[in-house]
């Protein structure tokens, strides 16, 4: 596979975990999360749904970079199969939270989720540093996302 088609498969999978998300987002969904009690600084849902979009702009970019830099060394191929496993994670977190609204199993999720993105953030600065930044954005809006949803579930 050569860059140019690296580079949109890198965008096309990123956004098309989000997109799996989405398929979550009814109205009942919308009227259920509006009914919760939410800790403090819980954005609105339009806020919210911008920032996912930019963050999985972050995500697939990061993932361009190191698929490009390298594609054939050995570091290269784990981390871009690493990172397709931490795609599914994110795509359950939002099965579990707006689909199924259990919110436990959605933070436990993130758990798991939060710990393959620090350890991509953590082996990309031997690929590409600039992936490390865009990889630690991720990780500060998955600990924002923890904090949520650990506040939700235990506020409702």
């Amino acid at each position: 596979m050569g860059g140019p088609l690296r580079v949109v498969t890198a965008f096309v999978a990123s956004y098309a975990a989000g997109f799996f998300g989405y398929l979550f987002i009814t109205p009942a969904v919308l009227s259920w999360y509006e009914s919760l009690t939410k800790p403090a600084f819980a954005p609105s849902q339009s806020f919210y749904a911008v920032i996912w979009l930019i963050i999985y702009g972050a995500m697939a970019t990061a993932l361009a970079i190191v698929w490009t830099k390298d594609p054939r060394a050995p570091h290269t191929e784990g981390w871009v199969r690493f990172f397709f496993v931490q795609l599914l994670f994110n795509a359950c977190f939002l099965m579990f939270f707006l689909g199924m609204h259990a919110v436990l199993i959605a933070f436990i999720t993130l758990l798991f989720l939060g710990f393959m993105v620090l350890s991509l953030a953590a082996s990309a600065g031997e690929i590409d540093r600039r992936s490390v930044y865009l990889m630690i954005a991720y990780l500060l809006w998955i600990v924002f996302n923890g904090y949520l949803t650990i506040g939700i579930w235990l506020l409702n």
